[in-house]
C-alpha cells in the first residue's frame, strides 16, 4: 500500500464510521419514546450535531488531500465496523430506549477507538493534520458517552417501573447513575489526570518498587 493509498483507506474508513452512526441517530429522531425524554433527547441531539460537524470536517480533510470519499459498500462497512456493524440494523420500535442508547454508547466508543488509530495514524505518517483532526474529534465524542453513561440509568429504571406487573422503585435512578459513575474514578480505573502520559509517567514502575 503507498502513502496515497493509506491516506484514502484512513479517511475513507473514519468517514464510514461517523456516517453510519450518524445515520442511526438521524432514525432514533423519529422515536416518540425518545422525544417524551427530554434528557435522552439532548443527548441524542446533541450526538447529531457532533457527528454531522465531524463528518463536514473529514470531507474537507479529504479535500485537501485531492481524495473523494464514496460512499462505502455494506461489506466493506461491515470490515470496518466489525460486530457493531449490525447494531441499528433491526427494526425500530421492536425494543426498549434503553438499548437505543446502550447501542449509541457501544457505537460511539468504536468511534472513539477508530479515532485513536486515526489520531495514531497520522503521528506515524507526519500528517498533523490527520492527527490533530483526530485529537480534537476524540475529544468531543468522550463527553458524549459520559452524558449517556449518566442518563441511562434513569431511562432504564422508567422501563422497569412501567413494565413490570410487580412493585419496583423507579426512584433508584440517581443512585444507580452514583454507584455506576464511581467506577470510573480515577482511582479505580488507575487514571493519572489529564493531559498526555509522558514514557516516564508515574504509572509505570520505578527501579525502586520492583
Amino acid at each position: 500500500m503507498n502513502r496515497e493509498e493509506a491516506l484514502h483507506k484512513h479517511i475513507s474508513d473514519m468517514c464510514a464510521v461517523e456516517q453510519h452512526i450518524c445515520d442511526a441517530v438521524v432514525r432514533q429522531r423519529d422515536d416518540d419514546r425518545l422525544k417524551n425524554n427530554v434528557e435522552a433527547n439532548q443527548v441524542v441531539i446533541e450526538i447529531e450535531r457532533v457527528l454531522k460537524n465531524h463528518l463536514d470536517a473529514l470531507n474537507d480533510l479529504a479535500e485537501s488531500y485531492d481524495q473523494q470519499v464514496q460512499s462505502t459498500a455494506k461489506e466493506a462497512l461491515g470490515k470496518v465496523l466489525g460486530v457493531a456493524a449490525g447494531l441499528y440494523d433491526r427494526a425500530r420500535g421492536k425494543h426498549p430506549l434503553s438499548r437505543d442508547m446502550r447501542d449509541n454508547y457501544v457505537a460511539l466508543s468504536l468511534a472513539a477507538m477508530a479515532y485513536t488509530q486515526f489520531h495514531t495514524f497520522g503521528l506515524a505518517v507526519g500528517e498533523d493534520r490527520i492527527a490533530d483532526l483526530a485529537s480534537e474529534h476524540l475529544k468531543e465524542i468522550t463527553p458524549l458517552l459520559v452524558e449517556i453513561s449518566k442518563v441511562l440509568p434513569d431511562v432504564t429504571a422508567g422501563e422497569i417501573t412501567e413494565d413490570a406487573d410487580f412493585p419496583t422503585d423507579g426512584s433508584i435512578a440517581r443512585q444507580a447513575t452514583a454507584n455506576t459513575q464511581a467506577a470510573w474514578a480515577p482511582s479505580v480505573t488507575g487514571g493519572a489526570g489529564e493531559g498526555t502520559v509522558s514514557p516516564t509517567s508515574e504509572t509505570e514502575p520505578s527501579a525502586a518498587t520492583t
